[in-house]
């Protein structure tokens, strides 16, 4: 493959045209522009780094012992060469090659099936006529395209890739498919948007894996206690979803508690001008008061002291629960657990499994009735999987009228959606319009951010795939 910097100074010329612009003094739409100019060179950049750093990774073959590049220059693996020479971590290095060797074309031989011995494959037959070696296509091709063109970053491509490799070693004649629905997704996610799309897909495809992974995470549960020499005392724990849940639901509450109130006392204040004692905390001060009140609760106290009410939900599909292989998913923790750990749950703790047929049954109590009920919140969450905007998670929101019910809204699934405070304020003050379609919750935003208006999907839809056939 021969090396091109093309797209790279492609790239570089588009933020160019930014060169002498006074940046205090710039649009913020025009900021945002150069902003995104940067972005691509920087993918760019990733990707010129990558096609080097894996021909350098092809020529430090293990089999040549000291006689590969990597090892000639005193490195034990092309990794560290590279973590040396971008003067970062040697993981941040081993994701650039990994992405590498899933993009680069392969070395085949000819005759081999989908290559031309005449180099028609893509590639240049060698000069040592039969027997040389052809270009085939990429081990992820689709992946490959996208890198190659800057939709996606470096980082990005590296989870997907493992991922992939990981669906292929138990579906390898469905991972063209999987790949193709996996890239066109993720192009439009953040990464963390895309970790959840993957925990989600390679549970459907693996199963038995998810229940593996369930026991192997609760033997290896643990909380450590260290006191600290600041005088502080460091905690740290790593639980497995069915240990962690309950105390995820509790801190979660105890934040959207707080958000609450705070909301409430600014609506005050704006209405009656009152002067409030406002409550300052961080989220992480928050689960830590909540953790704090809950074990003194425990050392013999009669009531819970946060007032945080909260449920946890289990929410699978009923052939999981009929057949036993499948996964099902706990609201506020993105890993999936399998339907063994979904019963244990719902027989040790006090929870609300959701059990999903495949035709849902429409939940209507009528306009005259302002607040959502139990039945509608929990459908909510089953469509917006928490913040429809931000996908905060479901303890943190609360379900919204879309038509104002003091305007005639309707309180029903058609009208309501899942926001957190902070994306309820920023969407009705800041001119954006919701339209719910079927089961998915669009976001129109006004015509100062795009004179288009063109709808941007929420909810579960935005980075979810499309359910496995």
């Amino acid at each position: 493959m021969n090396f091109s910097t093309a797209e790279l100074d492609r790239t570089v010329a588009v933020a160019r045209s930014f060169e002498g612009d006074d940046l205090g003094s710039t649009p913020a739409n025009r900021l945002v522009e150069l902003q995104s100019a940067l972005v691509q060179v920087r993918r760019m950049t990733e990707v010129a780094l990558g096609e080097v750093a894996g021909e350098l990774a092809r020529r430090s073959d293990p089999a040549e012992c000291l006689q590969g590049v990597a090892r000639k220059r005193g490195f034990a693996s092309p990794g560290q060469m590279l973590a040396d020479a971008l003067g970062g971590s040697e993981a941040e290095a081993q994701r650039i090659l990994a992405v590498a060797d899933a993009t680069r074309p392969r070395q085949s031989e000819p005759g081999e099936a989908g290559v031309d011995a005449g180099g028609d494959a893509g590639g240049d037959a060698g000069a040592d006529g039969p027997g040389a070696t052809t270009r085939a296509a990429p081990h992820f091709p689709v992946l490959a395209e996208a890198v190659m063109s800057g939709a996606l970053s470096m980082e990005a491509a590296a989870v997907i890739t493992r991922a992939l490799e990981r669906i292929e070693q138990v579906a390898p004649d469905k991972i063209v498919a999987v790949e193709q629905k996996i890239v066109a997704k993720a192009c439009s996610l953040s990464l963390r948007d895309i970790r959840r799309m993957l925990l989600a897909e390679e549970a459907w495809h693996r199963p038995k894996d998810v229940e593996e992974r369930d026991r192997v995470a609760f033997e290896n549960r643990y909380v450590q206690i260290k006191d600290e020499a600041d005088g502080s005392v460091g905690i740290h724990a790593r639980l497995d979803v069915s240990t962690a849940a309950p105390i995820v639901t509790l801190l979660k509450g105890a934040v959207k508690q707080v958000m609450r109130t705070r909301r409430d006392n600014a609506q005050k204040k704006g209405k009656i001008g009152m002067d409030f004692t406002e409550d300052d905390r961080t989220p992480g001060q928050i689960h830590a008061d909540a953790l704090s009140a809950a074990a003194r609760h425990s050392l013999g106290c009669t009531e819970v002291p946060t007032g945080v009410t909260t449920t946890i939900v289990l929410r699978t599909d009923i052939d999981a629960v009929e057949t036993g292989v499948g996964c099902a998913s706990v609201d506020g923790i993105d890993s999936p657990i399998s339907v063994g750990t979904l019963r244990r749950m719902a027989v040790d703790m006090e929870v609300l499994p959701m059990i999903m047929g495949g035709e849902s049954v429409p939940l209507d109590v009528g306009w005259k009735d302002r607040l959502f009920s139990t039945e509608i919140k929990l459908a909510l969450v089953e469509r917006d999987g928490g913040c429809s905007w931000c996908h905060a998670p479901p303890s943190y929101c609360e379900a919204h009228h879309i038509r104002w019910w003091i305007n005639g809204g309707q309180t029903d699934l058609s009208n309501g959606v899942l926001l957190c405070v902070s994306c309820h304020h920023r969407i009705h003050h800041g001119g954006w319009d919701i339209d719910i379609r079927g089961t998915q919750v669009w976001f129109i935003p006004p015509a100062s951010i795009d004179p288009d208006r063109t709808p941007r999907i929420g909810g579960k839809a935005h980075y979810e795939l499309e359910p496995a056939t």
